[in-house]
């Protein structure tokens, strides 16, 4: 009570509210003159703004505003202010703590906060300002209420800072503060700041930031220093973090070249690696701290945003990065056993950003040798062995894990390693070929007896995946990435495919049968399998056989001399139960390739042999399903959306949807179309099929079809050789008069020309025997006209079949009759267009294009007179079928009556069957000369074009014949078995079925 006695001013037997008290106090602070009055009215409100701050904001709020911005120049005053306005903008804290200005605040201390960005005044310049201030506890204050006001409402601050003309230079200048405290409070009030906004970020990157948060760094004592460090680089993360003109700025001003000391973990070193060779060995052990490895993460991230896939200055960075010397220690980081997994896997896969699609950077990590202790005895005096970088690196995804090192902590080192090896070899087939060359057996220089620092990069990858059981029962993930390196290496290229196919198993000296490591892969899956593994294991070695086997029809049939290998994929994929899913589809995938590709010459299992079993054992569905199912599969799905190489996060942990990697995953995307396609041809139709070269991708050669021009659907005509599209109709009709060697419309190539006119007299021979067999047809009629006898019953059914017939016939007829005319009419357009220019200048042309278009003329007419006779056809069928129905209601009518009429009655029935056939003979003979007319066309405009356009219209019209007279063939047939059933002698045929 004494406090409100004494502030209060009230009697001895009166007693006054806090509330009153403190709306007293705000009166004071804005009506009092003397500055003693109001500074002990502002320190009475802190007092009470500890326990009563609601009430306390609510009526000294505005007040304090006020003051702040008009007397300002007592520090104490100032002091009070600020302390008062953050514990109002704070939320509460247990007591005995200090108010934790980073937590999440209450809705009293949001509102208040949101009073001050609100004032009218701008009372934020009044802050910035004080910034400004020589005082401590001023600054310090200032920086902190800032602090807090960010924390409810970041944005608005924000835009408060930017229209102060000096605004964001106070902040940076808080960086220099020789007072640690308030430079710390500064940094973390800038990260807050530049996290996602990118005008702060760029003023205060051209305030010279940069510069002098690396100055603190170094003070600090580099990356081992404590989270001041963590803090700056946080801050110098944010500043570059999707800011194209910061970082230019951060390359151009030199901050690039800096980075390099920042990796040097022992002070005593100097910039491992930029004049000399990193070496792996160091004797002395440096002890790795949580703090460390934190500032390690946070510059390795740093490095990996400069050079991320896709941004304008990637390559840029990447040359500065190299040309400062970044690369040697990295790999000296990475190569630091003692250094956390975590760190080691962050700069693998900084090193692999750096050299990626980089030729300069890939030949000069191809030219880096580390120099490694041998193993033994440690007293040895043998001489350290320099090794190339990626030996090492592929030992670090394939090799042995440490000893105390867990297989998940592992892991990320694992999946980092073979990212940089994607990395390196990524664009770069000589690279690809050179570790394709040091592919060796075991057995050989690189055996798996011998230590793994003994053996080349090949041959350590051969040995693992050969030595499953010891590699897979110890780390699945050895063998895993084994698999997905040999692909890397392999991957579309086919010599680094031939390179490796050499590679056979046994030793020929010992009396061992050499067997090709393809193979014996496959012996490895079957083994696999059978051992009930892991399924990773038979996935790793099937991924990487699929795309061994991709547009390389010569492994194919390396692995078609092992007839096991297919009983073995066909188990797999038929298998129901036991077998895993991810497994039956990876089989599926691979004996599909096998089929698709299968196309050596000399292959030990044609794909002729090959057909019954995908058709009848597995079955082209089942197939098909099962390669639906791995594509539709959380597993695969969850490997196409990974980036290359990236298997993992970069704090430890597997993920335990990993079981493909990405090079799989890229060839299945590419080859699945084609390969859907391809399973579903027979092995005579994918030969013949015009489209197969476009499905193989490329594989024309081998397949030895249509030409590498052919695309979907390109019409396939029948027994004739295959003829490249060059261009279209109109753009082979344009005459090309100046270019050497060129064909103009009235010269083309004679072979294609020799070609085309084979066919199309072969077209004229077709139709030439079916006239013929159409005459004889005509004959074997007439001479069962002869006495038959037709029963009405049966007649009745037959002339409904033949009403049905003759409606389908002229219907197609009509259907036949507009192509032509569509037919002539495109002719006609494209011949008179292409004549016109060619003939534009040539007298002689001119006369001809005159002569030419009479014979259009012509044609035209003929095409009217031909739609007139096919009318009148119809009508007289129309009626011929009207008159034949009303005989036959007429007869059922009256009965059987006479022998007589019966024999009327078939006589009118077969005289009716006569002159149909002599109606189709005539429109035959009209079709002939329809194909003569179209002959002399093609020989006057003579383009290969309109020809092959003929040719495919004479090949329509054949079909159409064919299908008619099938259709008169049955006809015939059954018209022979009726009159045989009245007792007639008729002589069986060739197509009568006894």
């Amino acid at each position: 009570m004494d406090f409100f006695k004494r502030y209060g001013a009230i009697g001895p037997s009166q007693q006054q509210s806090p509330s009153e008290t403190i709306q007293r106090l705000a009166d004071r602070v804005e009506t009092s003159t003397l500055l003693e009055d109001k500074k002990a009215a502002v320190l009475g409100l802190k007092g009470l703004s500890r326990e009563y701050r609601k009430e306390t904001g609510e009526a000294a709020l505005l007040p304090l505003l006020k003051l702040l911005k008009e007397d300002n120049d007592d520090q104490n005053l100032l002091k009070a202010i600020l302390e008062t306005l953050i514990t109002l903008c704070t939320r509460d804290s247990p007591r005995g703590e200090t108010p934790n200005v980073g937590a999440a605040t209450s809705d009293v201390a949001s509102q208040f906060s949101q009073t001050i960005l609100d004032d009218g005044d701008d009372v934020i310049s009044t802050m910035l300002e004080l910034l400004g201030d020589a005082d401590f506890y001023v600054r310090y204050n200032t920086v902190q209420l800032l602090g807090t006001l960010h924390l409810h409402s970041g944005e608005e601050l924000q835009k408060r800072v930017l229209v102060s003309p000096m605004g964001v230079g106070r902040l940076v200048d808080l960086l220099s503060d020789q007072r640690d405290i308030i430079r710390n409070e500064g940094i973390q009030l800038l990260i807050a700041m530049t996290e996602t906004n990118a005008d702060i970020q760029k003023i205060v990157a051209f305030e010279n930031a940069f510069d002098r948060l690396l100055g603190i760094v170094d003070e600090e004592g580099g990356v081992r220093g404590n989270i001041v460090v963590q803090d700056c680089l946080q801050l110098l993360h944010n500043l570059l973090n999707y800011n194209v003109s910061n970082q230019n700025f951060f390359r151009e001003t030199s901050g690039v070249q800096r980075l390099p000391n920042l990796l040097i973990t022992d002070p005593s070193q100097t910039a491992a690696g930029r004049n000399g060779l990193p070496d792996a060995d160091a004797d002395d052990e440096i002890e790795w701290t949580v703090q460390h490895a934190r500032n390690m993460l946070v510059v390795l991230d740093v490095i990996r945003m400069l050079i991320q896939p896709g941004n304008t200055n990637t390559v840029s960075n990447q040359t500065a990065m190299q040309q400062c010397g970044t690369i040697p220690p990295l790999l000296q980081l990475a190569l630091a056993y003692e250094a956390p997994s975590s760190v080691r896997s962050q700069a693998l896969y900084a090193i692999g950003d750096i050299i990626r699609s980089h030729e300069a950077n890939q030949n000069l990590f191809q030219r880096i040798l580390i120099t490694t202790a041998p193993e033994g005895d440690a007293d040895s005096d043998a001489k350290p062995i320099p090794e190339p970088a990626i030996v090492i690196v592929i030992r670090l995804a394939v090799g042995k894990r440490p000893q105390g090192v867990a297989v998940n902590e592992y892991y990320i080192v694992r999946a980092a390693a073979a990212h940089l090896v994607q990395a390196y070899v990524g664009g770069n087939p000589d690279a690809q070929l050179a570790l394709a060359a040091t592919l060796t057996p075991p057995g050989d220089a690189g055996s798996a007896s011998e230590p793994e620092t003994h053996q080349s990069a090949g041959s350590l990858i051969v040995s693992v995946l050969l030595d499953w059981r010891e590699t897979g029962s110890e780390d699945v993930w050895r063998v895993w990435y084994a698999s997905m390196l040999l692909s890397t290496i392999l991957r579309d290229h086919i010599e680094c495919k031939e390179q490796a196919l050499k590679i056979t198993i046994g030793d020929i000296a010992q009396g061992e049968e050499p067997f090709p490591l393809l193979n014996e892969l496959m012996s490895q899956a079957r083994q696999a399998a059978q051992s009930e593994s892991d399924a990773r294991l038979s996935l790793a070695i099937f991924t990487l056989v699929c795309v061994w086997l991709v547009d390389f029809p010569r492994g194919v049939s390396t692995l078609l001399d092992e007839s096991s290998n297919v009983a073995f994929l066909v188990e797999q994929i038929n298998g129901s139960s036991g077998v895993n899913a991810l497994v039956q589809g990876a089989a599926a995938f691979l004996f599909g390739l096998v089929y698709q590709f299968d196309l050596e010459p000399e292959t030990p299992m044609s794909r002729e042999n090959l057909y019954p079993i995908l058709s009848k054992r597995v079955g082209a569905d089942q197939l098909l399903i099962r390669v639906q199912r791995l594509r539709d599969s959380k597993e695969f799905q969850y490997a196409v959306g990974l980036a290359s190489g990236t298997h993992s996060n970069a704090y430890g942990g597997i993920p335990i949807e990993v079981y493909f990697d990405n090079v799989f995953t890229d060839v299945f995307k590419k080859h699945y179309e084609g390969f859907r396609v391809a399973v579903r041809l027979g092995p005579g139709e994918a030969m013949a099929n015009p489209n197969y070269a476009y499905l193989q991708g490329g594989m024309a050669g081998y397949a030895g079809s249509v030409g590498s021009n052919s695309a979907p659907g390109t019409p396939s005509l029948a027994g004739a050789a295959s003829i490249s599209r060059a261009a279209s109709p109109a753009a082979t009709l344009t005459t090309s008069t100046s270019a050497p060697g060129a064909t103009s419309v009235y010269g083309p190539h004679p072979t294609e020309h020799m070609v085309a006119q084979s066919e199309f007299d072969a077209l004229n021979d077709k139709l030439a025997d079916q006239s013929s067999q159409i005459e004889a047809l005509k004959h074997e009629l007439e001479a069962a006209k002869s006495g038959s006898k037709i029963d009405l019953n049966d007649t009745s059914e037959q002339l409904a079949q033949e009403r049905e017939m003759r409606a389908r016939a002229e219907a197609e007829s009509a259907t036949y009759a507009a192509e032509v005319n569509v037919l002539r009419q495109e002719l006609s357009n494209m011949q008179t267009q292409s004549l016109e220019e060619t003939l534009a200048d040539d007298s002689t042309g001119a006369v001809k294009l005159t002569e030419l278009e009479s014979q259009l003329s012509e044609l035209k007419i003929k095409s009217e007179q031909d739609s007139s006779n096919w009318n009148t056809l119809r009508d007289e069928l129309q009626k011929k079928l009207a008159n034949a129905e009303k005989q036959v209601v007429k007869a059922a009518a009256a009965g059987r009556n006479t022998n007589k009429k019966k024999e009327q009655q078939q006589a009118t029935v077969i005289e009716s069957l006569k002159r149909d056939l002599k109606a189709k003979d005539d429109e035959i003979s009209k079709l002939n000369l329809l194909v003569e007319e179209l002959n002399e066309k093609v020989k006057a405009v003579d383009g290969v074009e309109e020809l092959k356009e003929k040719i495919a219209g004479l090949e329509k019209e054949q079909e159409d014949l064919l299908v008619y007279l099938a259709d008169q063939d049955q006809q015939s047939k059954e018209y022979r078995d009726m009159l045989r059933k009245h007792g007639e002698d008729i002589p069986l045929s060739d197509d009568d079925d006894e």
